[in-house]
């Protein structure tokens, strides 16, 4: 990962942490509904955690401390566009390369990332963070053909399909993921997140977000999933603490 793709997420982190602060502001000041609130409150500690898996991944800037948080944008931008739906829906090839438009042909998806799982992996998750969805599953399916129980693909490719509005796919792709490795929390976030949102199952993503919290999560990911945890109890009738 080059310098500049590194700053590109941290400033991305930064945003996401930031809007989800000004979120709480933007509620108590009558702006926000309860419902848009827990839209976007979803929408950004979802978008975060790919954010900060991608960071857990990529080398630190030598000599160079953490930016400063950039300013907060007004415009929150949508991560899936409708072309990036259909190509997912159609789930082929040819259909990703159409719909993504973001490169010139032959050109590298990212920088100069190693042509390794890893590396690959690494290249999802950037592409991911910066709404390029196609591409990203583009390169979930590439890794699984090599390696079907690579875990990581797996949940992170569920992940794509439930924001492209294709739940029952998604969870068939994070179903598989538990079943390769059921400590790996990423896995556990997103299923409960298809439960909740797209099921109407508030109990199952109890579950599901009690073994995320239960299985080394990335720390800055806490005290968000608590906040959409502690709404999954509520919901499903569970005392809440």
């Amino acid at each position: 990962m080059t310098v500049t793709s590194r700053a590109e997420l941290e400033e991305e982190r930064d945003f996401l942490l930031a809007s989800l602060r000004d979120l709480e502001t933007e509620r108590e000041a009558g702006e926000l509904s309860d419902r848009d609130y827990q839209a976007l409150h979803d929408d950004y500690t979802a978008r975060a955690a790919v954010v900060l898996r991608a960071l857990e991944r990529a080398p630190a800037r030598p000599g160079r401390g953490r930016k400063p948080p950039p300013p907060v944008r007004t415009q929150r931008p949508l991560v899936i566009t409708l072309g990036v739906i259909l190509a997912i829906a159609a789930l082929t090839g040819g259909a990703v390369a159409a719909f993504s438009g973001q490169r010139e042909a032959g050109a590298p998806m990212t920088g100069s990332l190693p042509d390794s799982p890893s590396g690959r992996m690494q290249q999802a998750l950037q592409l991911e963070s910066q709404g390029k969805a196609a591409d990203a599953l583009k390169i979930y399916d590439e890794l699984l053909e090599t390696d079907p129980r690579n875990v990581q693909a797996l949940a992170y490719r569920g992940w794509l399909l439930k924001r492209a509005g294709l739940p029952d796919l998604a969870m068939a792709s994070l179903d598989r993921a538990v079943a390769v490795d059921p400590r790996f929390p990423d896995a556990h976030f997103f299923r409960g997140m298809v439960l909740y949102q797209d099921r109407g199952d508030p109990a199952g993503a109890v579950t599901e977000f009690r073994l995320f919290m239960a299985n080394n999560p990335p720390p800055e990911m806490v005290p968000l999933v608590e906040d959409v945890l502690k709404r999954a109890m509520a919901d499903a009738g569970q005392p809440v603490p």
